[in-house]
């Protein structure tokens, strides 16, 4: 796959979790994303070697706990009817309004 929209990201989740029937309802959803949030903030304090523990011999996959948490991001917006593009174009405006650039 290449880049792709969010609209395309929200309907391959769509398509993969349909194809697998792994439909689950929300709460569920939120304790996997928390689980991999969980994940991406143990990479966060290895980047910063919170503690001195990490060594250079642990893998950091970033990227790979991020696309965990938007493919929950994402599937939790499914199962809610929530269309996640308009979603966060909808929010980035409310934003705009509420925190204008200052001069």
């Amino acid at each position: 796959m290449e880049n792709i929209s969010l609209k395309e990201v929200q309907a391959a989740v769509h398509k993969f979790v349909q194809e697998r029937n792994w439909e689950t309802p929300p709460e569920d959803i939120v304790v996997h994303m928390l689980e991999e949030f969980g994940e991406v903030a143990r990479n966060v304090l290895k980047l910063k070697n919170y503690g001195g523990k990490h060594t250079d011999k642990e893998p950091i996959n970033m990227e790979e706990e991020l696309a965990d948490v938007l493919y929950c991001l994402v599937k939790l917006a499914n199962a809610t009817n929530v269309d996640i593009s308009q979603a966060f174009v909808d929010k980035m405006e409310k934003n705009r309004q509420r925190f204008p650039v200052k001069n």
